[in-house]
C-alpha cells in the first residue's frame, strides 16, 4: 500500500451535463459555479435551478459539489453576493471555493453551514500561511501551482490539520498562481472577474527598439510562446502526490467538453485506485489523457522550479482529440439497441470504440443504425439527432467515440 491515505478526485462541471459525467466516470466531488462570482464567466454554468439538481445528483450517487466563488468583486457586486451564498447553501453544497477576504467572510456570515475552501489565487506557498487560514476557519487550501512536491510535504508535515488541494491536470495559467492582468490589460477583460480573453495564448514577436538593450528569445516564424503555458499532466506521478500528502487531486477544465470531463475522471479514477491497491501503474493511463484536447504536457513545476523550467510550449496548438461521437441515452437489452445522441457524424461501417467507466474502451465497427422512427440510416447527418444503434453491453452515459 502506498504511503498516504486515499484522496478526493476532483472534476470540473462547466454545466449540468459535464457534472453527471464527472460523477458517473468516477470522481469524487465536482466544482463547479453559479452565473455570477466564478471564474469561468464564458462556461455554461448553473442556474440556482441548476444547481439545487445538481447537488442532489451528486449527492445521490455518492459525490459532493464544490461551488467557485473565486473572483475578486467591486463594492457594487456585493449588493446580490449574500442571495448567492444562501443559494449555494440551501442547496446543500458541501464546500465554497473562494479568495476574496471580503467574500469569505460573507460567506461565513450567509452559510448555514459554511465549509472554505481558499482558492489557488491568494497564491499559499507556506506553512506559516497555512496556519494563518486554519485559524480563520479555513477547511481546505488550494495550494499555489509553483509548490514542488517537496514543498508540499513540507506543508503537510508542518500543517497536518489542514487539507490540501492540488491541480493534476488541465491548462495552466502563465501568470502567478493564475492572477493574470493581461487579459484586461489587452482587452478590457478582466480575468479575475472570471472574463479571460487568454492573450497569453497569441502568438508574440520580441522587438528590440532601445540602444544597447539586448534581448533573446527562441521563437519561429509565426511568433513566440514565451507566456503560453504547456498543460499539466501528473497522472503517472499518483504515488508521489499521495506520498506528500495531497488530499485532493484537481482536475482543470470547467470550459472543456462533456467528453474530456468524463475521460479524465476515468483515467485518473483508474490510476488512483491501483496506487491505492498497491498495483503497477496501466500505461493506458497515459493515452487516455492523449485522446482528448490538448496542449503540449508537462508537469508543471512539481519537479522544478518556475526560474529553471517556464514549463512553455513550444507550439501554441492543441493536440487534436477523439472525437465524440455519440452518447448512450437509454439501451434495450432484449433488442440490443442503444438510443443514442449525436455529436459528431457516424458512418455504417467505420471503427469505433465504446468508452465505458472503469475501463479503457473497447473497439466495434458500426453497424446497423435507425431514425427515431426506426427506418435504417447510414449515416447520422443532423446535430443533435437522436438514433438508435444496434449494439451489443452498452449502458446509459458510455460514450462512443471515434
Amino acid at each position: 500500500m502506498p504511503h498516504g491515505k486515499r484522496p478526493e478526485l476532483l472534476a470540473p462541471a462547466g454545466n449540468f451535463e459535464k457534472l453527471t459525467y464527472a460523477v458517473r466516470y468516477g470522481a469524487d466531488a465536482v466544482y463547479c459555479a453559479l452565473d455570477r462570482f466564478g471564474m469561468r464567466a464564458s462556461a455554461g454554468n448553473f442556474t440556482p435551478e441548476e444547481f439545487a439538481k445538481g447537488v442532489e445528483y451528486a449527492h445521490a450517487h455518492g459525490a459532493k459539489v464544490h461551488c467557485a466563488m473565486n473572483v475578486n468583486p467591486r463594492d457594487a457586486e456585493f449588493e446580490l453576493l449574500p442571495e448567492y451564498i444562501k443559494y449555494v447553501s440551501d442547496a446543500g453544497a458541501d464546500a465554497f471555493i473562494a479568495s476574496d477576504p471580503g467574500v469569505i467572510d460573507c460567506i461565513f456570515r450567509y452559510a448555514a453551514d459554511p465549509c472554505v475552501h481558499l482558492s489557488t489565487q491568494v497564491s499559499t506557498v507556506n506553512s506559516a500561511s497555512a496556519r494563518f487560514w486554519l485559524r480563520q476557519g479555513i477547511k481546505r487550501i488550494v495550494l499555489a501551482r509553483e509548490l514542488s512536491l517537496e514543498e508540499i510535504k513540507r506543508i503537510r508535515e508542518n500543517v497536518p490539520e489542514i487539507e490540501l488541494e492540488c491541480f493534476v491536470h488541465g491548462a495552466m495559467c502563465v501568470s502567478y498562481s493564475g492572477r493574470c492582468l493581461l487579459s484586461n490589460y489587452f482587452t478590457g477583460r478582466d480575468a479575475n472577474g472570471g472574463r479571460c480573453a487568454q492573450p497569453c495564448r497569441w502568438k508574440y514577436h520580441l522587438v528590440e527598439d532601445k540602444n544597447g538593450y539586448t534581448a533573446e528569445a527562441e521563437q519561429d516564424g509565426d511568433g513566440a510562446y514565451v507566456f503560453s503555458s504547456r498543460d499539466l499532466r501528473m497522472i503517472d506521478h499518483v504515488p508521489e502526490l499521495v506520498g506528500a500528502g495531497v488530499d485532493s487531486f484537481k482536475i482543470e477544465g470547467r470550459m472543456k467538453s462533456a467528453y474530456y470531463t468524463a475521460a479524465m475522471s476515468n483515467a485518473y479514477r483508474i490510476a488512483i485506485d491501483a496506487c491505492m491497491r498497491g498495483e503497477p501503474f496501466d500505461e493506458r493511463c497515459i493515452a487516455e489523457t492523449e485522446s482528448v484536447s490538448h496542449r503540449e504536457y508537462g508537469t508543471g513545476y512539481y519537479f522544478s522550479s518556475p526560474g529553471s523550467d517556464a514549463n512553455t510550449v513550444k507550439a501554441n496548438e492543441y493536440v487534436a482529440d477523439r472525437p465524440f461521437l455519440c452518447s448512450v441515452l437509454s439501451y434495450d437489452e432484449s433488442a440490443g439497441l442503444a438510443k443514442c445522441l449525436q455529436r459528431n457524424k457516424m458512418r455504417v461501417g467505420e471503427k469505433a470504440n465504446v468508452l465505458s467507466p472503469g475501463g479503457f474502451g473497447r473497439d466495434f465497427v458500426i453497424g446497423e443504425m435507425f431514425d427515431r422512427d426506426m427506418n435504417p440510416i447510414e449515416s447520422t447527418p443532423h446535430a443533435g439527432m437522436e438514433f438508435y444503434l444496434r449494439i451489443d453491453g452498452l449502458k446509459p452515459m458510455d460514450i462512443i467515440r471515434g
